[in-house]
């Protein structure tokens, strides 16, 4: 018995590290609102969202693998386009799925005249996942915090708020769908946050309270 349990333990070592596949790989990840649960309700609002800032020193790398003993660390990009390219969809999807009507706007347009009723831009202070194996079992965390900009075009009144998402889950080998899984859940929560602040008032999206 105690040698069927050495020899699973010594073959998920071994996969652990067979599954590092070279030394500093960049792996890209994706990113997707499709993938969490909503309620719908329609809410006869027109968002126009403008492509979110990243303000993060590094723009490049969107997390990080750290593998076995810490031998190898693979950096973690987005898989098509920018970080800001990344969020500025997920929120402009995750709106449509929660019921609001939501065009992509273009850089500096404020004025929406005819076009929608709330522009929203936003800024991204912090998005960062994370893989660690370690002996027998991967440790995965995912975290952002988003600071998000609204202006009425019925009244040009704006509201602003900083929000913030952060998960975290262990599993026993290293699948990056695992840690995409777990940044969109860290995303959506953001969202969550940021709508439990916000009202519909007419047309136009105003602060609770």
């Amino acid at each position: 018995m105690r040698q069927n349990v050495r020899m699973v333990v010594a073959a998920m070592l071994v996969l652990a590290v067979a599954g590092c596949g070279g030394p500093g790989q960049t792996l890209p990840m994706s990113v997707t609102a499709y993938s969490m649960p909503t309620t719908t309700k329609t809410r006869h609002v027109r968002v126009a969202v403008l492509p979110f800032e990243d303000m993060r020193v590094d723009k490049s790398a969107i997390g990080r693998w750290q593998h076995y003993a810490g031998a190898t660390v693979d950096q973690l990009i987005p898989a098509q386009g920018s970080a800001a390219d990344q969020v500025t969809e997920f929120v402009a999807d995750y709106l449509k799925l929660v019921g609001f009507e939501v065009i992509r706007a273009q850089p500096g347009v404020r004025q929406t005249s005819g076009l929608a009723d709330v522009v929203l831009s936003g800024r991204i202070e912090a998005y960062w996942s994370e893989a660690v194996t370690r002996f027998a079992r991967t440790e995965l965390t995912a975290s952002n915090r988003l600071a998000i900009d609204l202006s009425n075009a019925a009244d040009s009144s704006t509201v602003r708020t900083t929000v913030g998402g952060a998960g975290a889950s262990t599993a026993i080998f290293f699948d990056l769908a695992d840690l995409e899984r777990l940044n969109n859940a860290a995303l959506a929560e953001s969202l969550d946050r940021f709508l439990a602040e916000v009202v519909v008032k007419g047309r136009a999206l105003k602060p609770k309270g």
